[in-house]
């Protein structure tokens, strides 16, 4: 029984004495602790300061355009000007330097606005812990104009085939969907592939490109945006390159000068009828004058060229 008793008393000697010790050895040249504490504080501060210091980064935004009109007609925008702003941002280095510019909104809304030309302030959301100081310009201007869908035949556009073969390819799909404001829509005279190189047998995706009258871009949305070109040709068909001569001329008329453009031309047809070819004839319609032409070809049944033939003359009257 009396060593039950001592046991808890022996215990809580020693929790006694642990806390002491420990006690004492806090209050141990406390003065010197607290200062050393306070030293590494501020060389944590200065150390950091740079990290927290705010500053200032501009970042090149493209302009998005929001339209929450109600009713059955879609809408679209055209002309927008400018189609990016530079957006000044500020916050810790740190924050910045983690950002790109696809975090950042650059808007002008349009809801409700009547169609025709419209000049909107452009607003800016930057992310979290960042404040958004300046945008330039603070203005974008465009068009809103009913959307218009049509859908469009594809042109293939290829690099010169070589001389031994004749190509032949197959797209799909073969038509796309060209859309966008009406206006714009209305000015693409055609959608052609980008220059494809391709050998036999084989197959490529190929972007497409919407052109005006002029052949500058025009800038419409196209479904899909790119379509698959298969070259099915095999093996080589017997092609011959030949000279082209002039036709004769009236006896009435001189020619002081030409020029034929190409001076050859690539025959296709029968391996046959190929061989016994040394020339082809481009018929020309004289003229006194200056002039320029594309005559057409004199050539045996079967036989097809695969160059069009373009003369530059100069003929008298005798």
């Amino acid at each position: 029984m009396e060593n039950a008793v001592s046991r808890p008393a022996l215990s809580v000697n020693r929790v006694s004495h642990f806390v002491r010790y420990w006690w004492q050895r806090l209050l141990h040249n406390l003065p010197q602790k607290f200062l050393a504490l306070l030293l590494a504080f501020a060389l944590w501060f200065v150390a950091t300061e740079d990290r927290r210091a705010s500053i200032q980064q501009n970042f090149n935004v493209a302009v998005d355009v929001r339209d929450t009109t109600g009713g059955s007609e879609k809408r679209a925008v055209s002309g927008l000007n400018p189609a990016s702003v530079i957006v000044t941002l500020s916050g810790s280095r740190q924050r910045l330097a983690a950002l790109n510019a696809s975090d950042i909104q650059a808007f002008v809304d349009i809801t409700d606005l009547p169609d025709g030309e419209f000049s909107r302030t452009v607003r800016v959301v930057g992310p979290d812990a960042t404040r958004s100081l300046k945008v330039a310009p603070t203005v974008a201007q465009g068009r809103i104009d009913a959307e218009l869908s049509r859908t469009q035949p594809v042109i293939l556009s290829v690099t010169a085939p070589p001389s031994d073969s004749v190509p032949r390819y197959v797209l799909a799909p073969r038509q796309v969907t060209v859309s966008g404001p009406s206006q714009v829509v209305g000015t693409v005279e055609r959608v052609i592939t980008e220059p494809v190189t391709l050998s036999q047998g084989n197959q490529t995706e190929a972007r497409l490109l919407a052109l005006d009258a002029k052949g500058k871009t025009v800038d419409v949305r196209l479904t899909p945006s790119s379509i698959t070109v298969d070259r099915i040709d095999s093996g080589n068909l017997p092609i011959r390159s030949v000279p082209v001569r002039l036709s004769g001329v009236p006896s009435n008329l001189s020619v002081l000068s030409s020029n034929v453009e190409p001076s050859t031309v690539r025959l296709i047809g029968p391996a046959e009828t190929l061989a016994r070819i040394s020339s082809v004839t481009a018929s020309v319609v004289y003229r006194p004058g200056t002039f320029s032409a594309q005559p057409s070809l004199v050539l045996p049944d079967g036989v097809r060229a695969l160059d069009r033939v373009t003369v530059q003359l100069t003929v008298a009257a005798k």
